[in-house]
């Protein structure tokens, strides 16, 4: 019989960067391997086919017509399997979470160093959405969902209860408020309100919340996300309504300012979910455990 062929895999990966990138270095690095491993690598696959596959075109490579014939042959072999074996190589060491943009944004990615820093060896990849994903059914391992802990069929670990605290950037409140007492600054009622589509209760459970506001004629800012919002409060486009826990450093650093004596505590809260069997548990739950101590502060918000 003859000698079967068993091309490198990274040698036919980098025909179609030779194409876009044009040089044997740059698709190397791109391939995680050495220039001269790569060069030997297309060599070897030359020689068992028979045929040039690549040509020197001054100090940069092209395909030849029997390379581009291979590449168009191959179509998007290469990236189905890619995403073939990729959920196998992620279970070495990567957890998949999902939750919403303001929780990534301005809790969770500020303090994910902190679990780098304990867990070097689990890689963390962080997708957010606005809908609930199927934890069964798609390639998450875990999630971070906001509500009121009930999930059918998943196991859930509180992380903290929301609340609602108004707040905005100082000088925002310096030209509404008079008396700079915290309990006493009702002049902010004055200011424009920030209000996120997504949260468009927020403000109405505030009024109840706060009687004397929903008698005030009120200017709005409407934006699409919470993390809009902040944006805004931050950019001192008026009074934003946000969790405790989002704008707790923005306060200390004085970047942002409280307008009421205490927060308005919610029913619902955030949550680490999983399921029971979840691929990567043994993983997960290092990162619930972590997440549920870097929470512990904001539990008694």
């Amino acid at each position: 019989m003859g000698q079967s062929l068993q091309p490198s895999s990274r040698a036919l990966a980098a025909l179609p960067l030779f194409a876009t990138l044009g040089t044997l270095t740059e698709a190397a690095e791109q391939l995680g391997v050495t220039r001269s491993a790569l060069s030997h690598r297309i060599a070897e696959l030359e020689k068992r086919l028979g045929v040039a596959l690549v040509r020197k075109v001054g100090r940069r490579i092209a395909l030849t017509e029997d390379g581009e014939r291979l590449l168009s042959s191959m179509g998007d072999a290469l990236d189905r399997i890619e995403a073939a074996v990729e959920p196998f190589r992620r279970d070495r060491g990567q957890i998949r979470l999902s939750t919403v943009v303001t929780f990534a944004s301005h809790w969770l990615i500020p303090r994910i160093p902190q679990f780098q820093a304990l867990y070097p060896q689990i890689d963390v990849a962080i997708f957010t959405t606005t809908r609930a994903v199927d934890l069964r059914k798609e390639e998450m391992d875990g999630a971070i969902r906001h509500g009121r802990g009930a999930w059918k069929g998943l196991a859930s670990t509180l992380l903290f209860r929301e609340t609602l605290m108004p707040v905005a950037r100082p000088d925002v409140a310096a030209r509404f408020v008079a008396n700079a007492k915290p309990a006493n600054r009702q002049g902010w009622h004055g200011a424009p309100l920030i209000r996120a589509r997504s949260r468009f209760m927020d403000w109405s459970n505030w009024q109840q919340h706060d009687p004397a506001l929903a008698k005030r004629r009120i200017k709005w800012l409407t934006v699409e996300t919470r993390a809009q919002a902040l944006d805004a409060a931050m950019a001192g486009a008026g009074v934003a309504l946000m969790d405790m826990a989002y704008i707790a450093t923005a306060v200390t650093e004085g970047r942002l300012v409280k307008l009421a004596e205490r927060p308005l505590p919610l029913q619902t809260g955030y949550y680490f979910v999983h399921t029971p069997n979840a691929r990567n548990l043994h993983l997960l739950k290092h990162l619930r455990d972590w997440a549920v101590e870097a929470a512990r502060p904001f539990r008694g918000a």
